[in-house]
């Protein structure tokens, strides 16, 4: 009987070979399909297919070789917290936002950094009668949203100030800015030139009716902010981070799971909760799902002994339904994802469950940017 080979992974070409030597050096065969013949060293979907029958034992080789790699990366990324920047819109969900950056800043002695956007387009009128007069009305009308702004911005600064010392909490530096341009954007140019160690922002969910301008804006960052990004819902009501004792950490094995989540447990050592690790197996649970979770039960309690964590693939008919399921039965209080800088040939199977996390779940959301 002829035996039947299975598509494992889909890499880069050069990537794929790599792996391909890898498994044939431990005496399993290995098959490339899908090379772009004519310029085999573009594009990224390669398939590297084995034996039925060597399925596991190839995983486990590719998973070890993926630890090694992401171990390595991680090494050179990883920055204590100093500075977390809390973008706002005076909003009240934006505002709950900056009471967990306050429990963030008090735990890693950090300094707080406020940041609005406002826009000021701006406008050559052509020169007609009566021009003038439209353009000082102009130039006053932004010019007190500006004032405005800034004077929000000191307000809430005192508000945070005076929270802090009702709280008996250390005196921790808030600083604040105004910056003119799109909120995105402005957010994106300050946390370069900032360099925070985290942004904590507002999020408000879906059917959620609001005035701020950064509910949405937090879906929009996801994809191009490289540091820890934390989302805060309107519906999460901040009660203090020692009294969240579980977080969820939800994977789908990639290899970049192993840098974020070394990101996730030094965010969490000060705070004593236990990790969950959970897969949601859409349909049916398949063989590799039970190696590559193992995989990664190891790498966590070889690196990290003393991390209190559970591992689970959990079956569901919807990614949603199965992570609100565990939350639930699980006391989760804050869901984190590792957001990967996907390739056209992934987007097709796997587009990112992030953006629709930040608008469903009503608890914090952590997301890690990875390469």
């Amino acid at each position: 009987m002829e035996d039947k080979f299975t598509t494992i992974a889909y890499h880069t070409y050069s990537r794929a070979l790599l792996i391909q030597n890898q498994l044939e050096a431990a005496g399993i065969e290995c098959l490339l399909t899908g090379i772009n013949v004519i310029q085999p060293m573009v594009g990224s979907g390669v398939r590297l297919r084995v034996k039925t029958k060597d399925v596991e034992a190839a995983l486990r080789i590719i998973q070890e070789s993926g630890k090694i790699q992401e171990k390595a990366k991680t090494a050179k990324k990883i920055q204590q917290i100093k500075k977390i920047l809390v973008p706002v819109d005076f909003s009240d969900y934006s505002k709950n936002a900056c009471y967990y950056a306050v429990a963030l800043a008090d735990t890693f002695k950090a300094e707080i950094k406020l940041f609005h956007a406002f826009f000021k387009p701006a406008i050559n009128l052509p020169t007609y009668e009566g021009a003038h007069l439209f353009q000082m009305n102009y130039d006053n009308y932004f010019q007190e949203i500006e004032i405005k702004a800034k004077k929000q911005l000191q307000e809430l600064t005192e508000h945070l100030e005076n929270y802090v010392k009702s709280k008996k909490l250390e005196k921790i530096k808030i600083t604040a800015t105004a910056s003119n341009g799109f909120a995105e954007d402005a957010i994106l140019e300050i946390t370069e030139t900032y360099k925070p160690g985290i942004v904590v922002i507002g999020s408000h969910g879906i059917g959620e009716k609001t005035k701020g301008i950064f509910g949405s804006v937090a879906i929009k960052l996801i994809d191009k902010i490289d540091v820890p990004l934390m989302a805060i819902p309107a519906s999460a009501t901040f009660t203090g981070l020692s009294k969240i004792n579980n977080i969820l950490y939800a994977t789908d094995f990639d290899e970049t799971d192993y840098a974020a989540i070394h990101r996730l447990v030094n965010l969490l050592r000060p705070f004593n909760m236990k990790l969950h690790c959970v897969h949601i197996c859409i349909g049916s649970k398949r063989p590799w799902d039970s190696v590559k979770m193992d995989n990664l039960r190891d790498y966590i309690k070889a690196e990290y002994p003393d991390q209190k964590a559970k591992f689970s693939n959990m079956l569901s008919d919807n990614i949603f339904t199965g992570l609100e399921t565990y939350m639930r039965n699980n006391n989760i209080g804050i869901v984190s994802f590792n957001s990967h800088k996907r390739n056209v040939f992934t987007k097709l199977f796997s587009p990112s469950i992030t953006r629709k996390a930040l608008s469903r779940f009503n608890k914090p959301v952590f997301v890690f940017r990875s390469e």
